[in-house]
């Protein structure tokens, strides 16, 4: 049944979603030094690629699929002044393995252990990322996972006197595989349209 013709039935919305990203923190336990979901502008959802191989025989082509290859993810996040949004990203980079190259001269006076990024410090240092979906009525339409996900480039704005704008921060984020699962507030509509 089509959306337009039932109540019951409604489309997806642009605006109704949750951004989650559990380890994206500055240093501190308290909530000023954590990343909070309503600091989320905007996020690409998960999309692949599947390569394809191709035959010819005869004249003709035919095509196989081959590699499924998960495609990076864009986020876009205020830069607030609490949380720190330059702070949590920086810590997040230093978590993931970074060490700056005043910090590199401490290695070798044996005062600082030798590390580079590395992908369980990467895992660890942004944790699972979710994307949820809302329905209107604020419960679960679907969520995506996306797995052994990791920051591979963040942008921290420009600055600019001829404009008010929010500051936004821009993640980019590459992961092995993403998992969609469909949520309570998805089926209970499905179950009251008949479907």
């Amino acid at each position: 049944m089509a959306f337009w013709t039932s109540a019951l039935s409604e489309p997806k919305r642009q605006h109704r979603f949750l951004l989650r990203l559990p380890s994206l923190t500055s240093g501190g336990t308290q909530p000023e030094f954590s990343y909070t979901e309503y600091l989320a502008r905007s996020v690409t959802k998960p999309s692949f690629t599947v390569s394809d191989t191709p035959h010819k025989f005869l004249g003709n082509t035919y095509y196989y699929p081959g590699i499924v290859e998960w495609n990076t993810v864009t986020a876009t996040i205020v830069n607030a002044v609490a949380p720190d949004g330059n702070a949590l990203l920086y810590s997040a980079l230093e978590n993931m393995g970074y060490l700056r190259p005043d910090v590199q001269e401490l290695i070798t006076r044996g005062e600082q252990v030798p590390s580079t990024v590395n992908k369980d410090a990467a895992l660890r240092a942004l944790g699972q990322v979710e994307i949820e979906e809302l329905t209107g009525e604020g419960s679960t339409a679907g969520t995506w996972l996306l797995n052994n996900a990791f920051i591979t480039s963040a942008t921290f704005g420009d600055l600019n006197y001829d404009t008010e704008e929010i500051l936004n921060i821009e993640i980019v984020m590459r992961y092995d595989w993403a998992t969609y699962e469909t949520g309570a507030g998805a089926r209970a509509v499905a179950a009251a349209a008949g479907t």
